[in-house]
């Protein structure tokens, strides 16, 4: 069952998100870039509008930035279980695999899980190849895999890194155990293209907020793009939500 993440950056956001039927709620402030963080204050708000109705994730900016950033205030929210840091410019700063160990260790240390990402924008973002982010974070003994856009101008996830090859890498990272996320401006024409029989979550944020990253998260679009997983589920014989399917990859023992 392919799961609903929306990118929220304040509680009204949160409270349209789950009204919606979102399964993740993520803290992302998109002014801040494509993993920008929130601040902490804004964090435990929404943490408290959430309290165990849905996953709560949190963008915490760019892997280069973490020993700085004041996203490290976020290893100090409670309900948070995952953090993500982009990966954007780190050949020019040596071994990243070694910077993004320690960083794992440090977010591991606070409770919470560190999302490994790839950039499908290798042009714009000079990250590393997905491939070899899937390798380190499964040598990592990482849990979860995302694939997203770093220049939100520059063409959706499909436009960057196409299909035959996204369901290459996320067929690899599920065989090794790892939970597979998608985003990069996916509007629902693509999110119909996508091969979601090895995509466990979608994460949006432009698409509720129709059609602007800037825009409000608002409750009917959410509430469209969570029917639009139902029927596709549906037609390919999969659990819809409500039924049978567990809530969360914890309670399938996907992890």
């Amino acid at each position: 069952m392919t799961q609903l993440l929306v990118s929220v950056r304040d509680t009204a956001e949160a409270r349209a998100a789950l009204d919606g039927g979102a399964d993740w709620i993520d803290l992302k402030e998109p002014a801040n870039g494509p993993l920008g963080a929130v601040a902490a204050t804004v964090a435990r708000d929404v943490a408290g509008i959430v309290a165990g109705r849905a996953s709560l994730s949190a963008a915490a900016g760019e892997l280069i930035d973490w020993p700085h950033s004041v996203a490290r205030d976020l290893l100090n929210v409670e309900g948070i279980s995952q953090l993500k840091l982009g990966l954007s410019g780190v050949d020019d700063v040596g071994d990243w695999r070694h910077l993004w160990k320690t960083a794992q260790r440090e977010i591991a240390a606070a409770g919470k899980d560190l999302v490994a990402v790839a950039y499908a924008d290798a042009a714009t973002a000079r990250p590393p190849a997905p491939f070899d982010v899937l390798e380190a974070a499964a040598a990592a003994n990482a849990r979860w895999l995302l694939i997203d856009t770093f220049d939100k101008s520059a063409g959706m996830l499909l436009e960057l890194f196409d299909g035959t090859q996204l369901r290459a890498l996320f067929e690899r990272a599920q065989s090794l155990g790892l939970t597979t996320a998608a985003a990069g401006r996916l509007t629902p024409a693509a999110i119909e293209a996508l091969p979601l029989e090895v995509v466990d979550i979608v994460a949006v944020r432009s698409a509720a907020c129709g059609g602007d990253r800037r825009g409000v998260v608002n409750t009917l679009s959410v509430a469209a793009l969570r029917e639009l997983l139902n029927v596709s589920e549906a037609s390919r014989g999969a659990c819809p939500r409500g039924l049978h399917a567990p809530q969360n990859p914890a309670a399938s023992g996907r992890g």
